[in-house]
């Protein structure tokens, strides 16, 4: 299987090709540059997809329940699909309260222009729609691990602690993120940008496809609203799995 893990970072998008020959990694200012070519079996995205008109999205409450109060805020509340027309944060932020009655969070108005990007190549009929499924890096951490973390992605435990256990699915992953590290700068990647490509690229060795929730709500543009995630047991509530 041929896996494109994909996570934003500062200077545009940070891809890492996985499969039992290959393991590889691109960067590109521009999504679609990344996905062009060759198609991968299954590519998994850290952006939302899918945008609720109606309220906070299902997917979002079912990741914060799973990684639990200290790791919940690492999930930013989902913007509705009519934010994306703001052209600043004031406009931006009063639709959204028009439209589900809650303002909009900076770190999430941070994100419009990636969450545009995304919805443009999904909803262009040129393109296979079906491909590119939305993934959380910490969601994805916390099952492969089985159990919350122990430490902040941001701080040097917490890097060390991702890696290994992304190293313990595939030990490719130590050299391929130092290359990563020496080759570009932080400005454009951070360290952890590397890390959360990586997760979603080798999550698939930990065990079966999941969704959150089970079952997916659809979007008004037909969108999966959901957050996958590999595992060999289904998280039913924060803590426990079955």
């Amino acid at each position: 299987m041929q896996v494109l893990g994909i996570d934003g970072c500062r200077g545009g998008w940070i891809g890492i090709w996985h499969s039992p020959k290959q393991l590889k990694w691109f960067f590109s200012a521009a999504l679609e540059d990344l996905i062009a070519s060759p198609p991968p079996s299954h590519a998994f995205i850290d952006m939302p997809i899918g945008l609720s008109n109606t309220g906070p999205r299902l997917c979002d409450r079912a990741a914060r329940q799973m990684l639990g109060r200290k790791f919940s805020s690492s999930v930013f509340p989902t913007p509705c699909r009519l934010a994306l027309k703001g052209k600043d944060y004031p406009e931006a932020n009063g639709l959204n309260r028009q439209q589900v009655g809650s303002g909009l969070s900076k770190q999430s108005y941070y994100l419009l222009p990636k969450i545009r990007e995304v919805d443009n190549w999904l909803r262009n009929p040129l393109n296979s729609a079906s491909l590119l499924r939305e993934a959380h890096p910490e969601v994805a951490f916390h099952a492969i691990k089985g159990a919350s973390l122990c430490f902040k992605k941001k701080t040097p435990e917490g890097f060390q602690e991702r890696l290994d256990l992304l190293c313990q699915l595939d030990g490719r992953v130590a050299a391929l993120t130092q290359n990563i590290l020496a080759a570009t700068r932080r400005k454009d990647i951070a360290a952890d940008d590397i890390l959360d490509a990586c997760c979603l690229a080798v999550m698939p060795l930990s065990g079966r496809l999941q969704t959150l929730p089970a079952k997916p709500e659809r979007d008004n543009k037909g969108l999966n609203m959901e957050i996958c995630y590999y595992s060999t047991r289904a998280f039913k509530s924060a803590g426990t799995v079955t």
